[in-house]
């Protein structure tokens, strides 16, 4: 019960990662906020973390890429919960694969404002309500993709790299208040997005599933993609007071798959 008391905003929360976190922090005591645009599997993942032991998340059904939806969102967690201790910036949306030269202006738009405006707005309505009290942790999710070229993936690889520039300026502009920011920096993470984009690409080069994956799981220094929990446990690790000196840094959690 390490976060009784504390009080964790998640965006993504409807599956994977994001569903994960929710119910590891509901069952560590703290009162949690689900946010996403699928009211569905928002209320599943109250559901899972209620039964987890914890209290039932607020469910906020959100496009993230509005400004009114999420000061709206935030404002209502606030109400519910009275202060903002963690804002988990987890949504991210991949887009759709394109060369450069058939890239559309629709698909670089849409993946930037998910993955990369969204952060600014979310953590932009927290710091209202963390600053004055001069506590918080913000944490942004960006990718190892960021980190090297991937072909057809210019819209997702800009959006993810600009995660980084916009996490060291935060972490730098709001340390005198108190409040910390890092970057979770995540590989391949066994989850069902990732299965699907293995299923993609093994119909594509007609194979089977497994090779793509055994081939990713190979450029890792460990052999293998990261486990769903072991993002959270990095999270949560982050949102703890043994963190309380770890700011402005760019967390790589993905079995050796980037290095350098």
């Amino acid at each position: 019960m390490r976060f009784s008391g504390k009080v964790a905003i998640i965006t993504g929360s409807g599956t994977g990662i994001g569903r994960d976190m929710a119910i590891a922090f509901a069952r560590e005591g703290a009162q949690v906020t689900v946010a996403a645009r699928r009211e569905g599997l928002l209320e599943e993942t109250a559901d899972l973390a209620e039964r987890a032991g914890g209290e039932r998340p607020l469910v906020v059904p959100t496009d993230i890429t509005s400004e009114e939806q999420v000061e709206a969102m935030v404002e209502r967690s606030v109400e519910r919960f009275g202060c903002v201790d963690f804002m988990i910036n987890n949504a991210a949306h991949a887009g759709t694969d394109l060369h450069v030269w058939e890239q559309t202006l629709e698909n670089w738009n849409q993946t930037l404002a998910t993955n990369l405006t969204s952060q600014f707005l979310v953590s932009r309505a927290c710091l209202a309500h963390m600053m004055p009290r001069r506590s918080g942790v913000i944490l942004t999710f960006s990718s190892t993709a960021a980190l090297g070229p991937h072909a057809r993936k210019s819209h997702y690889t800009a959006s993810k790299s600009g995660i980084f520039g916009f996490t060291r300026t935060l972490a730098q502009e709001v340390g005198p208040h108190g409040i910390r920011a890092n970057c979770i920096v995540p590989g391949a993470v066994k989850t069902e997005l990732l299965t699907n984009y293995w299923e993609r690409i093994a119909g594509e080069r007609g194979v089977d599933a497994d090779v793509i994956a055994d081939e990713m799981g190979q450029q890792a220094a460990l052999g293998r993609v990261v486990e769903v929990r072991e993002i959270t446990g990095t999270v949560m690790f982050l949102c703890s007071d043994d963190a309380s000196a770890i700011t402005g840094q760019m967390i790589r959690v993905c079995a050796g798959a980037a290095m350098g």
